[in-house]
């Protein structure tokens, strides 16, 4: 864990996977993150279990969107369970949420509810598609949201062909981190001048911005082709196959820049002597031809020699790895990609930093997810409650 953030104090309200990633974040930052879950249903993405998570050694759905925070079960819809939210309200610096808008009211939640309280309080908001506009009180989910209405499963499908699915929470967990840099941005600003600003950040925004050249560029009548490798943008930008049935990634922005470097790496300098390939305008014009003598020769030898011949190629190139490879690859691994969670109870697991570094440094190792309502009772009593208020509490359903 970082201490960029230590000292910030943030109450999350929120579930699933969007804005909980941002609180996971801002707790991998150094903040004290603590996480209001109903004392009897919880956070529903607790019940999220599958035949691949229910043998894992912890859930993931659970363990990377909650780790670092502690959690306490309370019933806000309740007198008493509201009496604890506004303590802890009151010396919170951050009020974190995705409740929709209904909810927000009906709970006294929203903005003006939380600022009558603490009017200092950074109040950060996750919502689908934006807190303002028709669809405003409809909520959301990454994947229709920021991949299907944003444009990215529209620009992935070929024409006949089908939607792709989504390989990964790509809106919830890029969302999070903008929201948790949103969250700094706005600390920054209330200690510069004083002024606690309202963030938001929407599942349709985000994948707008993933989308934004294509975006923009439909915006002024240009159409961006659905591209495959027999019709790459340039033929030096491409996925060629190797005799083992992987994968090299090329991606030689400037082709005529690193294209000699790039032949005398695979043994071919020859190529340089054919006219259909000594230009980039030239490669274009006979990209077939170009992808096929390529395709031929990294066909020729498996990735694992590829990894060796090209390792001091100029130009940028990269395997395609499977998330099992990644888990153990020595870059990952150099950089603290992959810090050990700590669960505390003599598990101990690898997973995925929140990606900025600090000062040049790897994050170290972390806490894993809270069990439901874990802290109830130690946030209670920080907050002043006795013994027995806590019990009443707990005997009337107010907290867990």
């Amino acid at each position: 864990m970082y201490d960029v953030l230590s000292g910030v104090k943030v109450v999350e309200l929120s579930s699933w996977l969007f804005v909980p990633s941002a609180g996971a974040v801002l707790a991998d930052w150094g903040a004290e993150v603590v996480k209001i879950e109903h004392p009897r249903t919880g956070d529903p993405v607790r019940g999220l279990v599958n035949a691949e998570t229910a043998a894992a050694i912890v859930n993931p759905n659970i363990e990377l969107p909650n780790r670092g925070k502690r959690s306490i079960g309370v019933d806000i819809a309740t007198e008493r369970g509201r009496a604890v939210l506004d303590r802890l309200v009151d010396s919170a610096d951050v009020f974190l949420t995705n409740f929709l808008p209904a909810a927000r009211q009906h709970l006294s939640i929203d903005v003006e509810h939380i600022r009558a309280r603490n009017p200092n309080v950074v109040y950060a908001l996750g919502t689908g598609q934006g807190s303002l506009g028709p669809e405003a009180d409809r909520g959301g989910f990454d994947l229709a949201s920021a991949w299907a209405r944003a444009g990215a499963a529209f620009q992935m499908t070929p024409d006949g062909g089908e939607p792709p699915n989504q390989p990964g929470s790509f809106g919830d967990l890029s969302g999070g981190l903008t929201l948790a840099g949103a969250v700094a941005a706005a600390l920054y600003r209330r200690q510069r001048d004083g002024h606690a600003p309202v963030v938001e950040v929407s599942l349709y925004s985000i994948g707008m911005w993933w989308m934004a050249q294509a975006i923009s560029a439909g915006a002024v009548g240009v159409s961006r082709e659905f591209r495959t490798r027999r019709n790459p943008f340039n033929p030096l930008v491409n996925y060629f196959p190797t005799k083992d049935g992987r994968w090299i990634c090329l991606v030689f922005l400037q082709a005529d820049r690193w294209f000699p470097d790039l032949c005398d790496h695979i043994g071919r300098p020859d190529l340089l002597n054919d006219p259909r390939f000594a230009t980039a305008e030239a490669r274009i014009e006979h990209v077939d031809a170009f992808t096929r003598s390529l395709d031929e020769i990294f066909v020729s030898r498996p990735l694992t020699e590829w990894r060796h011949a090209l390792a001091r190629a100029k130009g940028v190139w990269a395997p395609v790895l499977s998330p099992a490879e990644i888990a153990n690859d020595p870059q990952a691994l150099a950089n603290g990609y992959l810090p050990e969670i700590d669960k505390g109870d003599g598990r101990v697991y690898r997973g995925v930093a929140s990606p900025v570094r600090f000062d040049q440094r790897a994050i170290g190792r972390l806490c894993g997810a809270p069990e439901h309502g874990q802290d109830t009772e130690v946030v209670l009593e920080e907050l002043g409650f006795d013994w027995d208020e806590i019990v009443a509490l707990k005997e009337c359903g107010a907290v867990l």
